[in-house]
């Protein structure tokens, strides 16, 4: 007898071949499609991410170039209100931090992605800003702290410094020789040498002395304060101040940038390549530059000499500036005063020496980077005033702003 249900078994395996495949590509495409989904996710968080840090930094690039602009901005919620590129800000004041912190938020009008500001000052001379960069559900934060080095004229001229505290400032070492004074009226002035000093004759110092190095003396009279790592002094020196033996910190030589002066001797005609005179002068503008050496031998001369080489003055001459700090500056020479010369204001010796001999006087500030060498009847400081150097024409003070830390 014949089976009649083989062919239904064959076309049962069949459907079953067939939706085992059908399945099976579902269960493909599926996954397919699921990967897929899942790259695009990835792709489009990696986007916000990039997205999100760069907004981060845009905003303290942004924050920094306001701050450097005005430093005083760090109080000021409004300073921020400026920003290109975006379309709409709040500013937001913070009682919590008394007046010393503020935030400010940007949204971007061309995407989603948009960053806040957070300004913190730090006391008068630092400051921090955090901004925070966002896309999306993404955010990235990026910290810079900055501070305040201090400030510098536009012309490259000394602002303040240390130097002009000094009634005589000596970079080298300092020797007294032969008889006169040094003494200061106002009894406030100091001098210091960052190499040795030495008081023989007798000559009386009547005023407080520094030496980084070691003060040494013959028989005369210190009428201040001396400070040094080591003394050796003579027996019968007499010290009416107090006498200190300790470490003491050179002090640094300004380096003035003479280039505004030449150009103001220059616009006003007053350039010279070497200059001798035994009469009196005036120069127009106040400043005589001069390209070489210089010599005086008499005369009254009512301004200010700056030489690029040697400045010697002898015989009868008075000298006294007119519209600027500096009595003689020599630029890459020595200063030598003798004779009865009498001198008023800054006398400055950017690489040389200074060196006083006869019967002269001199009034103001010494500022000098190599030896000083006093000798003769002169007195080589008969009243102290402080000579803080100031360009002709005026000139503008900046802050310098200093990164300290990026943390991205």
């Amino acid at each position: 007898m014949k089976n009649t249900h083989i062919p239904q078994r064959k076309s049962g395996y069949a459907l079953v071949v067939v939706m085992f495949f059908i399945a099976a590509i579902s269960s493909f495409l599926a996954m397919l499609s699921f990967s897929s989904s899942q790259r695009s996710y990835t792709s489009q968080r990696l986007t916000q991410e990039i997205k999100a840090k760069a907004m981060a930094e845009a905003g303290c690039e942004f924050g920094y170039a306001v701050l450097t602009s005005n430093w005083e901005a760090r109080y000021d919620p409004t300073a921020f209100e400026n920003d290109p590129g975006s379309n709409q800000v709040t500013s937001v004041q913070q009682p919590a931090f008394s007046g010393e912190a503020y935030e400010v938020s940007y949204a971007n009008a061309q995407n989603d992605a948009n960053y806040k500001i957070d300004v913190e000052a730090v006391g008068d001379k630092a400051a921090m800003i955090t901004t925070t960069g966002s896309c999306g559900s993404v955010t990235a934060v990026s910290i810079v702290t900055m501070q305040d080095i201090g400030g510098s004229n536009d012309d490259g001229s000394v602002v303040s410094g240390e130097a002009f505290e000094y009634a005589i400032l000596c970079g080298g070492t300092f020797t007294f020789r032969g008889c006169g004074s040094m003494t200061s009226p106002s009894g406030n002035a100091k001098f210091h040498s960052n190499g040795a000093l030495d008081n023989r004759g007798s000559t009386h110092a009547m005023i407080d002395l520094s030496s980084s190095a070691r003060i040494t003396s013959g028989k005369v009279t210190f009428g201040g304060d001396i400070t040094a790592p080591s003394f050796g002094l003579h027996k019968k020196a007499k010290v009416l101040g107090t006498k200190t033996q300790t470490a003491v910190s050179t002090v640094e030589i300004p380096d003035i940038d003479l280039t505004p002066y030449y150009n103001w001797a220059l616009q006003k005609g007053e350039v010279y390549n070497g200059y001798s005179s035994s009469s009196s002068y005036s120069p127009n503008g106040g400043i005589l530059w001069v390209n070489g050496d210089v010599n005086l031998s008499g005369g009254t001369f009512s301004g200010t000499i700056i030489a690029t080489g040697n400045i010697h003055i002898s015989g009868q001459v008075e000298l006294a500036p007119t519209d600027c700090a500096f009595a003689v500056a020599s630029r890459d020479g020595d200063i030598q005063v003798a004779g009865q010369a009498e001198l008023n204001g800054l006398i400055y010796a950017k690489s040389g020496s200074f060196r006083h001999n006869g019967g002269g006087e001199i009034a103001g500030q010494i500022i000098v980077n190599g030896d000083i060498h006093k000798g003769g009847n002169s007195d080589i400081m008969t009243s102290f005033a402080s000579n803080v150097p100031s360009p002709p024409g005026g000139s503008t003070t900046t802050d310098h702003i200093a990164i300290t830390a990026w943390q991205k």
